[in-house]
């Protein structure tokens, strides 16, 4: 499953100074602690903490690493990490596939440490858990099931029609799940090599477009058609 929206976090890193990754015995250590909730104000447990270091390697490029492994949420949503070095770092909430990190999911918090305030505490709130969309794709002439597709989404935003947001997913065999933005109006395609695209529309008129828009944790199943293209001989 390709990853999506993951360039949140590489920008929000490239921007942060350079400083050491974790702590040495001759430097002063700090403490990270903190609360992570969901979009209800509820705790959530089993949320990894991650910590985001950037640094400049020895061509020069710009560095980023990420570590997992910092801490868990209990069951009262809260964490400490001890022994953090000095500096500026990047603080991540990962929990599963359904928190990913949309438009709207506050899942990131910068934190700096120094030697005169060498503790901080923060809360982080997940947005709503992401849409789910299930596509059963099979071919209009034979029947038989297309394996490997790819679904894209568009967010339609009335209010500011020239911005652009945007994903795609491969779906494979056994991987019928697309993960979309949720509380979105979504433009919806599914496309595979030598078929026609095949766009979401309205029932009542499939000369119109028609929006998908789910809940968080919603799921609508797709049950669609791909049109093959016509080759040499069909003309």
């Amino acid at each position: 499953m390709r990853p999506i929206c993951l360039a949140f976090t590489f920008l929000l890193l490239a921007s942060l100074p350079t400083f050491p990754q974790s702590a040495s015995s001759s430097q002063p250590e700090g403490i990270i602690s903190g609360t992570v909730l969901d979009e209800h104000g509820q705790p959530v447990e089993g949320v990894h903490m991650c910590i985001g270091t950037s640094s400049v390697g020895p061509s020069g490029s710009h560095e980023v690493r990420r570590d997992c492994r910092a801490a868990t949420t209990d069951e009262s949503g809260q964490f400490r990490i001890d022994h953090v070095a000095m500096g500026t770092f990047a603080l991540e909430a990962v929990k599963d596939e359904d928190y990913i990190a949309f438009p709207d999911a506050n899942v990131y918090e910068v934190v700096t440490l120094t030697p005169n305030q060498r503790a901080a505490s923060v809360v982080l709130k997940f947005g709503p858990k992401a849409g789910r969309l299930l596509p059963s794709v099979t071919d209009k002439v034979t029947g038989k099931p297309i394996v490997d597709c790819e679904l894209d989404w568009r967010i339609f935003d009335p209010e500011n029609p020239g911005s652009i947001m945007r994903g795609d997913q491969l779906i494979r065999q056994g991987e019928r799940v697309a993960l979309v933005p949720p509380r979105k109006y979504l433009i919806v395609t599914i496309s595979a090599p030598g078929y026609k695209t095949w766009h979401y529309q309205d029932s009542s008129d499939p000369s119109r477009p028609a929006f998908i828009r789910l809940q968080g944790g919603e799921e609508k199943e797709l049950v669609l058609e791909l049109e093959p293209q016509a080759g040499p001989t069909d003309r």
